[in-house]
C-alpha cells in the first residue's frame, strides 16, 4: 500500500479509537477546567484568553478553547467527546507522522513506531482528554518531518512552513507551545551538522518567541491590568523557575507512565551508546537507521533535558517527545545492527505477549469477584473485555511459535496493542471514573443548596475541587465560590447561616473547637478522590434551645 494511504488509514483508525466511549465519561481532574472554559464562552466577548469565574485565565491562550467550543456547537452537546475531539485528531496526526518518519527508512520501522506509540499509556490518556499539549506534540512532529524530509529529498522549500507552525503552537499553548518545537528544530540542525542553519534558526526562533511574548503580555495587561500581569509573572515565570519537582523527574516518573516506549527507548539508546560509543555520532546518511537514530536521540534529549530545568513539571508537558521514543524503541524489534541482546529480549517480549491476554482475563475475573465481595459500587465490564482478550490470545497462540520474520513481530505487536487499548478503555477508565467521580456528592449538596446561593470551600481550591463541583451542576446555577483556610478559620463563623461549607475531611479535625462547635454536618462524599464533609452553621436560636433542653 502507498505510504500516504497507510498514513491516512492510521490517522482515521486511531482517531476513532481515541474517541471511542468518551461521550459517557464524567469530567474529572483538569478536564473540569476546560469544560468551564467552554461554558463561559457565551457570557464574554471574544478575546485572547479563556475565562474562569468571569476573569481572563491567562495560563492558556484561547485558541484551543475556541476549537473545543466549535466542537460543542457542532454536536450541540458539552461532553468529553466534544471537548477531546481536537486532542484526538491531533493524536491521530501524531500517529500518522510517526509512521511517515519511520517509513523514510523502513516501512516496518514506521509501523512498529506507530504501534508502540499507541501502546504508550500516558500518550493514550492525553489523546482521550482535552489537552493543548497534544496539539503541541503535533506541531513538534510536523516540524521534525518537514526538516527530515527536506534533508533527505534536498528540497528545502518546505521549511518556509516552520514559522507558521511555531506561531500556531504558541497560539495553542503559550510559551511551551513554541519552546518545545524550537528546541527540536535547533537540535535537528545540530545533529545534522548544519551549524549556520542552527545558529540562524536559533536567532530567528528567539526573536519570534520574544515578539510572541511581548504581544501576549500586552494582551494580559489590556484585559486584566497590572494585577493580572503580576499574577501571570508569578504563576508562569517566577514559580516555574523555583524549586519544584526534582530535576530527574522526567527520567524516572516517565518510565512507568510513558511505558512501553519510554523505558524501551532509554534501553535502546543506552545499548547503542555503549556498543557504538566510538562511532555513534559519526556522520552518516540520514535516510539510514543510524542517521535517523542520531536525529531521534537529539529530539529526545533536548526536550527531556530542557523541560527538566524549570521547577514546575508535569508529564503532559513532554508528550511531544513520545513519538521519538516510540521510533527509538522500535529499533529493539527491527534490530538493524543484528545485536544478539536485542534479539533475545525481543523473543522473550513476544512470548510474554502471547500469553498476556489469558493472564489479563484471569486477573479481570478475580478483580470483579473481589469488587463484588467487598460491596463496591463499581460496574466493571467483564464479559466483553474477556471475549476480546480470548480472541486476541487465540490469534497469537495460533500464529507461528518461532519468530522468523519481522512480519510476525508486527502481527503480535499489533494484537498486543489492541489488547492494551481494550484494557485502557474498558477496565482502567471505569475504575478511574469510580475513584474520581464527584456527581453523587454534588447531587446531595444541590438538594440542600437554595437557589444560586454560594458555597464555601474550606482548604479546597482555588482552581481545584470547586471546578469539579461547578462542572456537575447546570450553568444557570453557577456561583462565585467562597474560600476559607486554616490560616483564618474564624471566617467560617462570619458566613451567612444558610451557606454550605465543604471541607476536606482530613482538615476538619484541625479546626479550633470554638469553630467546630458551631458547625453541623449535613452530608459526606467525594470531590474527585478527596473525601469531603459538608456543613452548615448552627442557628444560634436552635443552639440555645438545645442547651435549655439539656
Amino acid at each position: 500500500m502507498d505510504k500516504k494511504k497507510t498514513a491516512w488509514l492510521i490517522f482515521l483508525a486511531t482517531t476513532v479509537l481515541f474517541l471511542a466511549g468518551l461521550h459517557n465519561l464524567e469530567f474529572t481532574k483538569i478536564d473540569c477546567r476546560f469544560a468551564l472554559f467552554v461554558q463561559e464562552f457565551d457570557n464574554h466577548k471574544l478575546g485572547p484568553f479563556p475565562y474562569l469565574f468571569g476573569k481572563p485565565y491567562c495560563d492558556y491562550p484561547s485558541l484551543h478553547s475556541y476549537l473545543m467550543h466549535m466542537c460543542v456547537m457542532l454536536f450541540k452537546s458539552l461532553n468529553m467527546f466534544t471537548l477531546s475531539l481536537p486532542s484526538a485528531l491531533s493524536a491521530g496526526g501524531v500517529m500518522a507522522f510517526t509512521y511517515l518518519i519511520g517509513a523514510k527508512v523502513s516501512n516496518k520501522l514506521g509501523l512498529l513506531g506507530a504501534i508502540l506509540l499507541a501502546a504508550t499509556f500516558e500518550f493514550l490518556c492525553i489523546a482521550r482528554a482535552p489537552s493543548p499539549d497534544m496539539i503541541v506534540a503535533l506541531v513538534t512532529i510536523v516540524s521534525f518531518y518537514l526538516m527530515y524530509s527536506s534533508e533527505i529529498e534536498g528540497k528545502f522549500g518546505k521549511l518556509t512552513f516552520l514559522p507558521f507552525l511555531l506561531i500556531f503552537g504558541f497560539a495553542m499553548r503559550g510559551p511551551i507551545g513554541l519552546v518545545i518545537p524550537v528546541g527540536v528544530i535547533c537540535a535537528f540542525f545540530l545533529a545534522a551538522r548544519r551549524w549556520k542553519m542552527m545558529i540562524l534558526s536559533g536567532l530567528m526562533c528567539a526573536l519570534m518567541l520574544a515578539l510572541c511574548m511581548l504581544l501576549y503580555v500586552s494582551w494580559i495587561y489590556e484585559f486584566g491590568g497590572k494585577e493580572l500581569l503580576n499574577q501571570f509573572k508569578e504563576a508562569q515565570v517566577a514559580s516555574r523557575m523555583t524549586s519544584g519537582k526534582p530535576i530527574w523527574f522526567y527520567f524516572t516518573n516517565a518510565l512507568g507512565s510513558y511505558s512501553l516506549s519510554y523505558p524501551l527507548a532509554l534501553f535502546v539508546l543506552g545499548t547503542y551508546g555503549w556498543i557504538k560509543r566510538k562511532s555513534f555520532f559519526e556522520k552518516v546518511k540520514f535516510d539510514t537507521y543510524g542517521g535517523l537514530l542520531q536525529l531521534l536521540a537529539a529530539w529526545f534529549l533536548v526536550v527531556v533535558i530542557g523541560m527538566s530545568i524549570p521547577g514546575t513539571k508535569h508529564l503532559r508537558y513532554i508528550v511531544g517527545v513520545i513519538p521519538a521514543t516510540a521510533l527509538i524503541a522500535a529499533y529493539l524489534f527491527v534490530n538493524p545492527d543484528k545485536f544478539k541482546l536485542f534479539r533475545v529480549i525481543r523473543d522473550v517480549f513476544i512470548q510474554i505477549c502471547r500469553f498476556a491476554p489469558f493472564i489479563l482475563t484471569g486477573l479481570l475475573w478475580i478483580a470483579a469477584l473481589v469488587i463484588h465481595m467487598i460491596g463496591l459500587d463499581l460496574k466493571l465490564p467483564v464479559f466483553l473485555p474477556s471475549m476480546v482478550f480470548m480472541v486476541l490470545g487465540i490469534a497469537m497462540i495460533a500464529g507461528p511459535r518461532k519468530i522468523k520474520s519481522l512480519d510476525k513481530v508486527l502481527f503480535v505487536a499489533a494484537l498486543t496493542t489492541a489488547g492494551f487499548l481494550v484494557v485502557k478503555v474498558m477496565v482502567v477508565e471505569p475504575i478511574e471514573q469510580y475513584l474520581e467521580s464527584s456527581r453523587a456528592f454534588v447531587a446531595k449538596i444541590e438538594t440542600l443548596r437554595k437557589g444560586n446561593d454560594k458555597v464555601c470551600f474550606f482548604e479546597l481550591g482555588p482552581d481545584g475541587e470547586e471546578l469539579k463541583y461547578l462542572v456537575n451542576i447546570p450553568e444557570s446555577k453557577h456561583f462565585m465560590p467562597v474560600y476559607a483556610n486554616l490560616g483564618k478559620p474564624e471566617k467560617l463563623l462570619t458566613l451567612p447561616k444558610d451557606m454550605i461549607i465543604i471541607a476536606k475531611e482530613s482538615k476538619v479535625d484541625k479546626l479550633p473547637s470554638s469553630v467546630r462547635f458551631n458547625l453541623e454536618q449535613v452530608a459526606a462524599g467525594k470531590l474527585g478522590h478527596k473525601e469531603c464533609l459538608a456543613f452548615k452553621l448552627i442557628d444560634p436560636a436552635r443552639k440555645t434551645q438545645e442547651k435549655t433542653k439539656k
